[in-house]
């Protein structure tokens, strides 16, 4: 009866604590930055990062499908880097497309050593972010198996010179890789679902998958586009909500199409609110 009487006061005072009390799961933010910085076109990021100082933005820079042609950036972008890794809630990464691991080793060599080349101590990336990453254990790679393909890039990450101290490594299938792949330890963050908000699943079937990963939610990102303008505010939270528990880092926008990482969309800021 005493125990009884303890449940009945503990679980109603649970929960009316005030938020204070509660330990809540953070959620960072990984951009795709495909964005033009001419003409102010980063300011909005860097004026969400400097008001959400809490939240931990790791930004996608992505010049020309990769860093381009040339050594350097043009002026405009490395200016607009400065003022993003001033900031100590922003880490900068570089992109680079594998194609499903269909690129080979010494192209995707090359444009890893482009970006290490920024090592100027203002510019001086924190990573790379490696788009169409295999999702399945065996298939047509160029370069041995999916699994020495992803070695063999991430190490390359991983020692090269150039890049800061945190070397990060995203790997961006799109979908849940085969558990046999061991994202685990070869990336620090792995996007398991990029998609439409009409094309996500059922939550329950993410964990289920996920499981078998072994990986914790610090590694795990999830991007939702597309989100339509009658999913309002509680459309966005119930996102934010739905995957907080399994998922560190997110990305939500209501654009889509071609460019739908070519601008923030309307609901950038209502996302970052949520995030907390």
């Amino acid at each position: 009866m005493a125990l009884a009487l303890l449940v009945a006061i503990v679980l109603p005072l649970a929960a009316f604590l005030p938020p204070k009390y509660v330990v809540a799961l953070p959620v960072n933010v990984l951009v795709p930055l495909y964005i033009n910085p001419e003409a102010g076109g980063w300011d909005r990021l860097v004026d969400s990062a400097i008001k959400h100082s809490s939240t931990n933005f790791t930004v996608i820079l992505n010049p020309s499908n990769g860093p381009g042609s040339t050594a350097w950036p043009s002026g405009t972008y490395i200016a607009e880097i400065k003022k993003l890794n001033k900031l100590p809630n922003v880490a900068t990464i570089g992109y680079i497309d594998v194609d499903d691991g269909q690129r080979a080793n010494a192209n995707v060599l090359k444009e890893i050593e482009t970006y290490a080349g920024w090592n100027n101590s203002q510019i001086a990336l924190s990573g790379i972010f490696f788009d169409h990453t295999p999702s399945l254990e065996w298939g047509d790679i160029v370069n041995g198996t999916a699994q020495e393909y992803l070695r063999n890039i991430s190490a390359t990450v991983k020692t090269l010179g150039g890049f800061d101290e945190r070397r990060t490594v995203v790997f961006n299938p799109g979908k849940i890789p085969n558990a046999n792949l061991s994202m685990s330890g070869v990336a620090d963050i792995t996007v398991v679902f990029e998609g439409a908000y009409n094309e996500m699943p059922a939550m329950e079937d993410v964990k289920g998958e996920l499981s078998a990963l072994q990986q914790t939610r610090e590694g795990l990102a999830y991007w939702v586009h597309s989100v339509p303008g009658s999913a309002g505010r509680h459309g966005v939270r119930k996102v934010v909500d739905r995957t907080r528990r399994n998922f560190e880092w997110l990305f939500l926008s209501n654009r889509w199409g071609e460019d739908k990482y070519e601008g923030y969309g309307d609901g950038w800021e209502e996302f970052l609110d949520l995030t907390w």
